[in-house]
């Protein structure tokens, strides 16, 4: 009986070893670097959000092949003009397809890119904000078909 038991636990040991390699070795990059000092600024940023009235217009959609993205900001329902905006593309399954574009102001708090996507599946999306007085982000998943 004893044999049994320490079969049974030198297995268990195998299987939780295993499980934590392979939990390691493929990582979905799901979880965001730095994730303590992005989150330790969160409730100020969204103070200064609210006394802004910062409004941020995502896209609505989104299709398998070239996409025009559009995304508009809004302080005071006044646009938005001369600030870094980008936007970010990732695919939750391959890291490989993860992509970062500069947007362009088109016209006073309208930005534009072009982001291509290649294949259908789940996708992360960001948009990131960013002047001297306010720095922030939007962050949806996404199913393109």
């Amino acid at each position: 009986m004893k044999i049994f038991l320490y079969t049974l636990y030198a297995a268990f040991l195998f299987a939780m070893g295993t499980g934590f390699y392979v939990a390691y070795r493929s990582a979905e990059g799901l979880v965001e670097d730095n994730y303590y000092e992005a989150a330790c600024d969160y409730f100020t940023t969204k103070a200064i959000e609210d006394s802004l009235d910062l409004e941020i217009v995502l896209p609505d959609s989104f299709k398998k092949g070239n996409n025009v993205v559009e995304v508009a900001v809004y302080v005071q329902g006044e646009p938005l003009q001369q600030v870094s905006v980008s936007f970010f593309s990732g695919n939750v399954s391959k890291r490989s397809y993860d992509a970062q574009h500069d947007m362009v102001e088109s016209s006073p708090g309208i930005y534009r890119t072009e982001v291509s996507i290649p294949f259908a599946g789940k996708w992360f999306m960001r948009v990131d904000v960013a002047n001297e007085t306010i720095k922030t982000s939007r962050r949806w998943f996404t199913e393109i078909e």
